[in-house]
């Protein structure tokens, strides 16, 4: 009975690692994407404002 129980516990110690690493990219990824969208507002949007500003002088 034991090493089944310990062959069920090894395979879901694998599953939920797989499960916690989807988890954790998934979160990382959504930061990232947040981090670049606050990039874009700052950087981006300024530099944008600034074109149209040149263009529309001439």
């Amino acid at each position: 009975m034991g090493a089944v129980f310990d062959a069920i516990f090894e395979e879901f110690k694998e599953t939920s690692g797989l499960i916690i690493g989807l988890i954790l990219a998934l979160v990382i990824m959504g930061l990232i994407g947040y981090a670049l969208t606050n990039v874009h507002e700052a950087v981006v949007s300024p530099i944008v404002r600034f074109i149209k500003k040149l263009v529309s002088r001439k």
